[in-house]
């Protein structure tokens, strides 16, 4: 039974659900954990070395899509479907195609990133994303069928080790390099990957031949790699024209900001078969209200995480700049915790090559707005999340009003006025 899950019955007292409470929980440790991880890095790595550490972290998270083919979001939509639209022949052709061409992603990224692609940061970079990709398969279809404890878990599980990892090397007087913390990386790896084996923590495939075409697949990598892009790969950019000092404040930044999505995302996490079963035009107040009660949460979360890295910023070799990033940054990411629900509601209803059209727009609009910042702004690339607010904000109302017939903002706000006159 998976914890998270439960629900409990009191006399005289109707089940209370602790599903969602469990998920922000899980959010919550996973992301005090990686706060604690980061911090102690930029206390006591150099900033080089932390920003090396944060390329080669962006490298392995690109090469996860193409490690799984994309196939996350495909293993979700289809865990529940009778007959199984997933199977254990999935995995080990979506393994067997995914990871030698990940491998050939992460040469090309290093070499345009100007890093080694031979020595010990590639081998434990190559055998982190084979562990990577089979959890990422496995707890993407435990999503599917409704169990999203570990899954929210599993980055406060590794953020742990690392903290560990790094306390233990500290005390001992060893030097912190990029290639000790992706060791410490690989083992928190493959604890998680015993532990998605547990039954009741996971749930597997079915025996039997590969269900998904091949064809779903490429698209859903296509679409995967767009939304990576658009996502995670800032660092990846900044770092192609910006110093390593400057990378590993955006990394810092960029953490902090992002958290209170996360959060929201952790609890959708909950609601997957509930989105799946939406339909247009039979959607309920509660569906639009979640997105309402989710922005308010992220601005509470903001106010605390605003007053965190001011009080932290004195404390890191790169805290000061850190905190102007973030300030800057702030706005569109609690935006993202209002467009982030019609993000996953759109994932999982709107048809792959959809998916793959409007992400290819987003894509390109990220990439005139930071055309424009650079020339604008040389030494402050993350001006463009400006842009961002605006852009993400009309494209993701346009969206929902093109697959439910409405836009979500508008009905908010009438349903605000109705209920105060």
């Amino acid at each position: 039974m998976n914890l998270l899950d439960r629900s409990i019955t009191l006399p005289g007292f109707r089940a209370v659900q602790l599903r969602g409470l469990g998920a922000l929980a899980s959010r919550l440790y996973a992301y005090l954990s990686g706060f604690l991880a980061v911090f102690l890095m930029a206390a006591y790595v150099s900033p080089a070395e932390f920003g090396e550490y944060s390329i080669y972290q962006s490298v392995l998270e690109a090469a996860l899509v193409v490690g799984t083919l994309g196939s996350s979001l495909l293993f979700s939509r289809e865990a529940a479907s009778v007959p199984p639209g997933v199977r254990r022949g999935d995995v080990l052709r979506t393994l067997a195609i995914g990871i030698p061409l990940a491998t050939l992603l992460i040469v090309l990224i290093l070499k345009v990133q100007h890093l080694p692609v031979a020595g010990a940061p590639f081998v434990l970079m190559v055998s982190t994303l084979a562990v990577f990709s089979f959890i990422s398969l496995r707890l993407s279809y435990s999503r599917g069928l409704g169990y999203a404890g570990l899954l929210n878990l599993e980055t406060g599980i590794r953020s742990s080790i690392l903290v560990l990892g790094i306390a233990a090397l500290i005390v001992l007087g060893f030097e912190l390099g990029a290639w000790q913390l992706l060791l410490i990386n690989l083992l928190a790896f493959l604890l998680v990957g015993a532990a998605s084996m547990r039954t009741g923590w996971a749930a597997g495939p079915p025996r039997g031949r590969p269900a998904l075409r091949l064809q779903s697949q490429g698209g859903a990598t296509v679409y995967s790699l767009l939304m990576f892009l658009l996502r995670k790969s800032d660092l990846l950019v900044i770092a192609f024209f910006m110093p390593l000092g400057y990378v590993g404040a955006f990394k810092v930044a960029f953490l902090l900001a992002e958290a209170p999505s996360q959060f929201v995302q952790a609890f959708l996490y909950t609601k997957t078969r509930a989105m799946l079963g939406a339909e247009a035009g039979k959607l309920d107040a509660s569906t639009l209200q979640l997105a309402k009660q989710s922005f308010l949460l992220g601005c509470v979360l903001f106010a605390g995480l605003a007053a965190l890295i001011t009080v932290a910023a004195p404390l890191l070799k790169v805290g000061h700049e850190a905190l102007e990033i973030f300030l800057c940054i702030a706005p569109y990411f609690l935006l993202r915790t209002y467009t982030i629900h019609h993000e996953m509601l759109l994932a999982l209803k709107s048809p792959v090559a959809a998916l793959g059209g409007w992400a290819l727009l987003e894509v390109a609009l990220r990439l005139v707005s930071y055309g424009v910042v650079v020339s604008v702004f040389p030494g402050k690339p993350h001006y463009v999340f400006f842009i961002a607010f605006f852009t993400d904000f009309l494209l993701y109302e346009v969206r929902m009003r093109a697959l439910f017939g409405f836009y979500p903002i508008v009905r908010l706000v009438r349903g605000s006025f109705e209920r105060a006159s």
